[in-house]
């Protein structure tokens, strides 16, 4: 269950951000976007699929590391250190948020999974909705 939710709250993310890199700008189809945590998904699970830990990233900005990285390019997991001051620079508020969030203890059983697959199927088809209305606004 907590699978299926990481995978939802990613997703949501990555379309809310109009699959744009969060650091870079550059958009899809150009670049491959990813869902990347902020607090470690392993370590901090029940904020696994909390959309404010989750940055729409390119996937050269998630994942680069060092050893096949040969341009040294900023990445999320090739170079932490840079990575974390970028993010409390650009969103101090929501750096400060999660921080709190990240020292309390939370019991993610599955009925707190069960409910955060609802909460975040009701914000995608929200999303969808808001697409649909977009679209036919166009016209």
């Amino acid at each position: 269950m907590r699978k299926k939710c990481v995978e939802l709250a990613k997703q949501i993310v990555r379309r809310q951000q109009n699959y744009t890199c969060e650091y870079s700008g550059q958009k899809e189809p150009q670049i491959r976007t990813h869902g990347s945590h902020i607090y470690s998904e392993g370590v901090y699970r029940s904020m696994s699929a909390d959309l404010d830990n989750i940055l729409c990233l390119a996937a050269v900005h998630h994942l680069a590391h060092s050893y096949w990285n040969k341009a040294n390019k900023w990445s999320w997991h090739g170079t932490p250190l840079e990575a974390i001051e970028w993010f409390k620079e650009k969103y101090p508020a929501r750096y400060k948020t999660l921080k709190q969030r990240a020292r309390k203890s939370v019991q993610a059983d599955e009925m707190f999974w069960t409910k955060k697959l609802v909460e975040l199927k009701k914000i995608w088809d929200l999303l969808l909705i808001k697409e649909k209305d977009k679209i036919k606004d166009d016209f």
